[in-house]
């Protein structure tokens, strides 16, 4: 009886053997390679179900429309992507191609918010129009297609109250202009230079716009005024705007101020005006 039972025994360890042997052999040859392919498929599932890019078809949308030649309501959807999708990957180019078009409705007759009109009275300047419409002479001279200063009784000319703000970012290395708060155009800062004691902050405002030609200031009826170099000083004290090229040749030190490119300076000395507020941020 005691060998029955171990022959038994050994005969239900074989059956057991023979059972894990078999399903070690299913597992190898079916389980294994179909879980291998799910999880395949599931990893590539996971990638194709990456968080779409909803600021994209407002992108698209607006470059379409300013294909179409509608500037405004381009601007409008730009606008719209940039406030409510800034994780796009649109965004970037988004805000550069915002800034040109601004730049664009604002120098030119299209209406818009602010824009009006103004006829010249006998006896006027063009510095006392722009002064009293909280504009620039650059900007008057732009908008209205003008190459010299002259200016004649009735002559109908565009004009625009220019409150815009600017922010210097020195880490990010820009200058930011903003209308009412709301982004107007971005340019990038070359380079930078300020002296030992400047703060890392600073809030404050433009006090002068200097044109320079042949190593000397000059007023808005040279006749070198369109071919001159131009800067922006500010009430801080080192914190100029200006080309990255200094034109003067007194020296070799270098000039203090944040250096932009001469074309990105021609565009500021016509947009901003002397009382315009500049703050500074590390």
């Amino acid at each position: 009886m005691a060998r029955l039972k171990i022959v038994l025994a050994f005969l239900a360890l074989i059956v057991f053997a023979a059972g894990l042997a078999a399903a070690a052999y299913f597992w190898k040859n079916f389980m294994r390679p179909d879980l291998d392919v799910t999880r395949q498929i599931e990893g590539k599932s996971a990638v194709s179900r990456e968080k779409p890019d909803l600021g994209k078809r407002y992108f698209d949308e607006a470059i379409q429309l300013l294909k179409d030649g509608e500037l405004v309501s381009g601007r409008d959807r730009l606008l719209y992507l940039m406030h409510y999708f800034p994780e796009s990957a649109t965004y970037q180019e988004a805000k550069r191609i915002l800034g040109e078009v601004n730049l664009d409705l604002l120098i030119s007759r299209i209406p818009m918010k602010g824009k009006t009109e103004h006829i010249v009275h006998r006896g006027e300047a063009l510095v006392t129009i722009a002064r009293r419409n909280k504009s620039t002479i650059n900007y008057i001279m732009r908008a209205n297609g003008k190459t010299t200063a002259l200016i004649y009784p009735d002559e109908v000319l565009t004009v625009y109250p220019l409150d815009f703000t600017v922010e210097i970012s020195l880490s990010r290395k820009t200058l930011t202009v903003r209308k009412d708060g709301v982004f107007f155009k971005e340019y990038h800062i070359l380079d930078e230079n300020f002296p030992p004691e400047f703060g890392s902050t600073a809030q404050t405002t433009i006090s002068e716009k200097v044109a320079w030609y042949d190593q000397h200031p000059i007023n808005f009826q040279d006749k070198n005024y369109l071919n001159s170099t131009k800067w922006i000083r500010t009430a801080k004290m080192g914190l100029f705007i200006r080309s990255l090229v200094d034109d003067s040749k007194g020296g070799s030190a270098r000039p203090y101020g944040v250096m932009l490119s001469k074309p990105d300076i021609e565009e500021l000395f016509t947009i901003l005006r002397v009382g315009t507020k500049v703050t500074l941020i590390k």
